[in-house]
């Protein structure tokens, strides 16, 4: 069996732009280790003809193919990042090809934001696939999208790999930054960075924030700062303004907010902890990208619940309380949280044995 994943390329695009790309290759390294693929490739669904910056080595092992190229050399096509022309997958369906439409992105916000909040959107021919693949976190959603894509939907497993990470810590190129938890960082204080994309209303900086002010407001010394990513687009905007303007931390000058920015470089720059919050959206990269650097995640993921310091839902108060216990106690459990977050981090592994078995099962399911 030969594959062939779909990649959108764009002019200076990164592999940290959005999770969806790491993704890509993650699969790809997973598909390739299952004894009856001959060969996986990548479908450019773009308009330029390299890889991603930032990909590194592991960009060499999978040819980048046009779709001409492409459906000479395919049988099964998943589209992953980038939409692929569907006279394109009628062709290649026709030809005895199988089409898997794995979607990452959680559905039913996809659908609806889009048309609330009058954003760009993307909305395919609903019978261009023969299965939908979905990750376990939308897993309640399949129903929905076997009714919208007439077709069968298969919960696969959710996939990470520390590749990308440890090659952008290679770029670092520093002998002053470095990433990982340093032990007794947290002696003076927290300085917390909230990573959501606040592009959607399911992975949001708003609580972490609340978070971050109510442990502030009550014990001012756990604080040291709050840097709070990707809110540049947000400042101007009079809810947002009005919510931060009056934020004890920012009035005392403990807070920053700053443009998007590669998970290893803000923590190597002084961030000692990670606040996160998500709505029905449990599984995140940047949560892994935190345990693996053993930094201290305060979050509410019940995906994650074994791991890190967790707090239920939007509770705030819940939430400060397990960011006091973050600062208070992770130096002396380092040890043994260092231990369970890599244990944990291995289960998403494309080197697992159960992963490659379960994306191989799917893959037969289709024939």
């Amino acid at each position: 069996m030969r594959i062939g994943i779909s990649i959108i390329t764009v002019p200076d695009h990164n592999i940290w732009n959005n999770g969806i790309g790491q993704n890509v290759y993650h699969l790809a390294s997973t598909l390739a280790q299952i004894p009856f693929v001959e060969r996986v490739f990548l479908i450019n669904a773009g308009n330029e003809d390299y890889h991603p910056h930032g990909a590194g080595d592991i960009a060499n092992e999978y040819p980048l193919l046009s779709l001409a190229e492409a459906k000479e050399c395919i049988d099964v096509a998943i589209e992953l990042s980038g939409a692929l022309e569907v006279p394109w997958l009628k062709r290649l369906r026709a030809a005895g090809g199988k089409v898997v439409y794995h979607n990452c992105g959680q559905p039913h916000a996809s659908l609806v934001e889009p048309t609330i909040f009058d954003k760009p959107s993307f909305f395919g021919e609903t019978d261009r696939c023969d299965v939908v693949w979905q990750l376990p976190k939308d897993a309640i959603f399949n129903s929905m999208m076997s009714v919208i894509h007439r077709c069968p939907v298969v919960t696969v497993p959710y996939l990470w790999d520390p590749i990308f990470i440890d090659q952008s810590i290679r770029d670092l190129q520093s002998d002053v930054l470095k990433f990982g938890y340093k032990k007794d960082s947290l002696a003076t204080g927290a300085t917390v960075s909230i990573f959501e994309p606040n592009i959607s209303a399911i992975k949001m900086g708003v609580i972490p924030l609340m978070i971050c002010e109510n442990t502030y407001s009550n014990s001012p010394d756990l604080i040291q700062h709050v840097n709070f990513l990707n809110g540049i687009a947000m400042a101007s905007h009079q809810t947002f303004f009005h919510l931060v303007n009056t934020s004890n931390l920012y009035q005392n000058q403990k807070m920053t907010i700053t443009q998007r920015e590669v998970f290893s470089h803000t923590m190597s720059k002084g961030s000692n902890l990670v606040v996160a919050h998500q709505l029905e959206c449990t599984d995140n990269y940047a949560y892994l990208d935190a345990l693996y650097g053993h930094y201290p995640l305060v979050h509410n993921s019940p995906s994650f619940s074994e791991v890190g310091y967790y707090y239920h839902g939007c509770d705030i108060d819940s939430g400060s309380a397990a960011l006091v216990e973050a600062i208070q106690t992770h130096d002396a459990n380092l040890e043994s949280y260092a231990a369970k977050s890599d244990k944990f981090i291995s289960k998403f592994s494309p080197k697992n044995r159960k992963n490659i078995d379960d994306y191989a099962r799917a893959l037969l399911s289709l024939i």
